[in-house]
Formats: structure tokens, sequence, C-alpha cells
């Protein structure tokens, strides 16, 4: 969903992060550093058995897996307690995608993969891109909460026609600004959310298009783009009302220069006439 050049990589225990239990000594914990600042921690499990066919007993260590991967990712501290673009707990926004011998669990800030070493590389790459573009998107849709916040604030400013406007007539270019920008950030990651499906299908496409899928992604791009377009729309709409309010304040005040003008200038012709009808 990003260019690679702007994901940070670092190997090794993160933070000093203990593995789930019960994990084989070939799993291990990574970081990458995502855009905006955030980090996402990768368990990585090697499954080197995936290739069998799950037995009854196999199917129960993967459920039992799977259950362990799911505790560690949502015990991240760093993690956020909703998934954007929804009022569920985190709990219930945890995303499992079992996707043919392989397993990922994926919530904001973590992700766990399991399978066989020779497709982790490309779980890992699936999942990071995916993190990358999820978290642009996520820190849009806290941009326009923010805006909108603002702008529900700030709209009765415009038709304040006595004494001092009700904001700070700056705020409305700021936030329009702040609009435009948000509106940029939504059309650069669009491609990637709005990506069709990779014909012939790869492992990582698959794994991307199922955790777009199940995250929403789509769907919280078109309503973050239609709630910056709102904002741009009622902002404009904002300046262009005190534009007005400013100009017929001018023209008020402009009005009462001529008549107090006219006023002066009989008076002036008043006392005028005066003089001469006095004058001997």
């Amino acid at each position: 969903m990003i260019a690679p050049d702007r994901i940070d990589s670092a190997g090794g225990l993160a933070n000093g992060a203990a593995l789930p239990a019960g994990l084989p000594a070939t799993a291990s914990v990574i970081r990458r550093s995502l855009p905006g600042g955030e980090s996402l921690e990768i368990v990585i499990v090697p499954r080197p058995d995936a290739d069998h066919a799950p037995s009854d007993a196999t199917r129960q260590g993967t459920d039992g897996l799977s259950e362990r991967l799911r505790a560690w990712v949502t015990a991240g501290s760093d993690a956020p307690s909703t998934l954007a673009g929804s009022h569920q707990p985190l709990a219930s926004s945890v995303v499992v995608v079992p996707l043919y011998d392989c397993l990922v669990v994926w919530v904001p800030g973590r992700a766990a993969l399991a399978g066989r070493p020779d497709t982790l590389g490309q779980l890992e790459a699936a999942v990071v891109e995916f993190a990358a573009g999820e978290a642009e998107l996520r820190l849009a849709e806290s941009r326009a909460a923010a805006l909108l916040d603002a702008v529900v604030a700030d709209a009765a400013g415009g038709f304040s026609l006595d004494g001092e406007p009700a904001t700070d007539p700056a705020a409305p270019a700021d936030r329009y600004r702040e609009a435009v920008a948000l509106a940029r950030s939504l059309s650069l990651i669009a491609p990637a959310v709005h990506a069709p499906p990779l014909h012939p299908p790869t492992l990582a496409s698959q794994l991307g298009e199922r955790l777009r899928d199940r995250t929403r992604l789509v769907e919280r791009h078109g309503l973050a783009v239609e709630r910056a377009e709102f904002i741009e729309r009622t902002t404009e709409a904002r300046a262009h009302r005190a534009l007005e309010v400013g100009v017929a304040r001018r023209q008020t005040g402009l009005e009462w220069a001529i008549v107090v003008l006219l006023v002066v200038q009989t008076a002036l012709l008043l006392v005028d006439l005066l003089a001469r009808r006095g004058t001997p």
C-alpha cells in the first residue's frame, strides 16, 4: 500500500517482548516501523509440519496455536482499544486469516504469522504492506473526526452579524487546508485500497485481499473520502458566508459615511445661507 522505502525494519526480540507460551524455539518477534511513527510487532512461527495432511491432533494443535497467537496480539499495550471506523472493542476486532496451511492474526500494532518457512517471507511482506496502509487510513480517519468536531463547533460563526465573530477568522482557512491535505492523503492510498485482484493470485495477494475485506478497508476509505469532501464543502461555505458578512459590513459602513457627509454638507449649506441672510 505504500512504498517499501518508507518502512523501517528491526530484527530480533522487539522491546524484550516475551514469546507466547507453547511456541517452538524457532519462533521470533520482529518490529517494523510504519509511517506516522507507529510500529508493528510481528511474531513469526515456522511450522515445518504444515505440509502434512491435518489429522485430528493437528487440527487441535492448530486451534490451540490460534488462541495463543490471538492472546498475544491482543495483549499489546500499544495497540488501540478499538479498530478504526468501528466502535467494537479490540477483542472483537481481531482479524484471523487461515490461508491454506498458514495462519495470520492481526490487530493494529501487532501481528502473528505461522506457516511453512518458505512462505513466511511472503506473509510478512503482505502483512507489513497492509498494516502500513491501514495505519495511514486510520490516521486519516482520526484527522477527519477531529475536523468534523471543529466544523460543527464553529458552524454558527458565519452567522455572527454583530460584535466579534464566534471563532478565530483564521481557523476556517486552516481547516480548509487540512481538509485538502486529508483528501490528498486519501487519494494517495486509494489505488492500493481499491486494487483489483491479482491474476494469477499469489499467497501474498490473497492474504492482502482477505485482510482488506475483513477490516472493511474499502468501505472505511469511502467514508473517509466523503467526510473529507463534506468538511471541504462546509468550510468553503463558511468562508463564503464570512466573506459576504464582511462585504456587507463594509458596505454598510460606507453608506453611513455617505449619510454623515451629506448631513455635514447640508448643515454647512444651511449655515452659509443663514449667514448670507443675516448680512446687511
